[in-house]
């Protein structure tokens, strides 16, 4: 059965334009998931699994941060986009569209990496019925394993000042790291991997922000085994971000659905459709433990 896909716009409270795609379940729908990106991944990337959530009944929207995609903005090199506005004002718009136009029942958020990350920020979270964190993890660099901590190590340390020299702007199809991302939110993505801390200084000391803190929706933390970004030290710290959430963490064992390596993003690929995804729609769903 052919999904419809729909293509819109949504205007965040800045003025800046939200390129989305809203897919609506055909009968009468058992809720809404807002699937929100990894950074530097396009929200086309998440079609197919979309396409099998609306079949379980959910409608769905995916889109683009700004920075990303069809929300890139003309020219990169002259873009103030940061990073955490992905947060303070995209997502906020995403979640105000979603409530206005399937209501406020049962709206679960589905976050992947950096899509979780910054769900405190919503202004509104009571409308949130539950938080799906894919492998969410603190980014900082020297808590990655071996050798995958001195390859970041180099992207931060070498590649980094490289690429903003010679181009001006972050170059990651180049490297193989997703989408292009302006420079601001590149420099501020560094910033928060290089740091032991993450984004804790921008809460505390820039943005003096306390709505981490007044987040109090249910959070699951789920992460595989074979993700050196989401590890066993990192997950659970970002979950420290979100002290007065209820959370859980698991980790799924990759090697006992597939022979195939996971990674960080691999959960969404359709090759995972008959192994992986089950995982997922028994966590939305709540169908039960997902192990």
């Amino acid at each position: 059965m052919d999904t419809t896909v729909i293509k819109t716009q949504i205007v965040a409270d800045d003025g800046y334009v939200i390129s989305a795609l809203v897919l609506i379940a055909d009968s009468e729908a058992s809720g809404s998931v807002i699937l929100s990106s990894a950074t530097s991944i396009k929200k086309e990337y998440y079609l197919k699994f979309a396409e099998q959530l609306v079949a379980h009944g959910f409608n769905v929207i995916l889109f683009d941060y700004r920075g990303i995609g069809e929300s890139a903005p003309p020219s990169f090199k002259k873009s103030e986009i940061l990073m955490h506005e992905w947060g303070t004002k995209d997502m906020n718009a995403i979640h105000d569209y979603v409530i206005s136009e399937f209501g406020t029942t049962n709206i679960i958020w589905l976050g992947h990496s950096v899509g979780a990350q910054l769900v405190g920020f919503l202004k509104r979270p009571q409308y949130i019925e539950k938080v799906i964190s894919i492998n969410a993890a603190l980014g900082y660099w020297g808590y990655f394993p071996f050798p995958m901590n001195c390859v970041v190590w180099v992207l931060w340390y070498a590649i980094y000042p490289l690429m903003m020299t010679v181009y001006g702007y972050g170059t990651m199809r180049k490297i193989g790291w997703g989408e292009d991302l302006p420079p601001l939110v590149l420099a501020e993505w560094r910033k928060w991997c290089t740091n032991k801390n993450y984004y804790g200084p921008l809460l505390k000391k820039e943005l003096k922000s306390d709505t981490f803190s007044e987040f109090r929706r249910p959070i699951t933390f789920m992460y595989t085994s074979d993700d050196y970004i989401a590890n066993d030290r990192t997950v659970p710290l970002m979950a420290q971000f979100f002290p007065n959430s209820p959370s859980e963490v698991i980790k799924i064992n990759v090697k006992k659905f597939t022979k195939d390596k996971v990674g960080h993003a691999g959960i969404f690929r359709k090759k995972f459709e008959e192994s992986l995804w089950p995982v997922l729609f028994t966590l939305i769903s709540d169908t039960g433990k997902a192990l």
